[in-house]
């Protein structure tokens, strides 16, 4: 497995890193303010697979771009690794599902496949309010007066509350030099608060997409965390499958972040893909 490097791709610098082996390539998609690292398990599980991973801009050694990321923006992002890479089998988790049905819909040609695990799922009817930027920029400047331990404090909860990891070893996760790194960043902290804002106008953006663009008929799963809870309110992730011709797997005994808890069942997804 290669180290972390950034690119640009999209017009926006993200930091990646490649696993090499056999195609087709399996592009990696985080949900809202999740980093690259946490897809670990799942590459160790596709051990012979070119992998690619990658953190968004303001995680890692990349800077905060200063505003709200948009559906449009993270598309664009994820379509320039998937013309480098592909096509591919993609994995979309939570709010990166947005953007992977979102790529699926406006360029198909890149994508041979596609795993959505526990992903978000809204039926807006009515344009949400438009956030700013003055949480980020606020979580940014507390972190930059020397309170940086809190962004590792929160990842620590976050994932308690998520998975099925005792604190211990969450603990020990979270020791990893890289996820050291990019909790205790100012950077990495605002981005993670914009991504979290920017959740609903992106859903809202998803809507026209699936206005203005078919879906192909691109072989997919979806895979729904039995744990997650919010997630599968009102049927939300069965209707989705429903709407895109799914297979619908329900992951029994998962949470939320289901990279950690069940990485075999995505890798087994993937290869059922291509």
């Amino acid at each position: 497995m290669s180290g972390w490097v950034t690119r640009r791709f999209g017009g926006r610098d993200v930091e990646m890193r490649v696993h090499h082996g056999a195609g087709p390539a399996v592009l990696l998609m985080s949900g809202a303010g999740q980093p690259g690292e946490y897809w670990r398990p799942v590459v160790e599980q596709l051990g012979d697979r070119l992998v690619i991973s990658y953190d968004r801009p303001g995680m890692g050694a990349t800077p905060w771009p200063g505003q709200l990321p948009s559906l449009a923006e993270e598309v664009a992002t994820a379509a320039g690794l998937a013309e480098e890479f592909g096509p591919v089998i993609l994995v979309g988790h939570s709010m990166a599902a947005f953007h992977a049905e979102t790529l699926v819909r406006e360029r198909p040609g890149a994508v041979l496949g596609l795993v959505l695990v526990d992903p978000s799922v809204e039926w807006l009817t009515a344009p949400p309010a438009r956030s700013g930027t003055g949480a980020a920029r606020t979580v940014s400047r507390i972190a930059g007066f020397g309170l940086a331990g809190l962004g590792r404090i929160g990842a620590g909860l976050a994932t308690l509350t998520q998975s099925s990891w005792t604190l211990p070893r969450i603990r020990r996760y979270l020791s990893i030099e890289r996820l050291r790194q990019i909790y205790g960043q100012p950077d990495s902290l605002a981005m993670v608060t914009a991504e979290l804002m920017a959740y609903r106008s992106q859903a809202w953006d998803l809507m026209a997409v699936r206005d203005h663009h078919r879906w192909p008929g691109t072989p997919t799963i979806v895979l729904s965390a039995e744990r997650s809870g919010a997630e599968q309110e009102n049927g939300r992730q069965e209707r989705l499958a429903r709407m895109l011709g799914a297979r619908l797997w329900m992951i029994e005994r998962s949470h939320h972040l289901m990279m950690l808890d069940d990485p075999a069942t995505i890798a087994r997804a993937v290869r059922r893909l291509g």
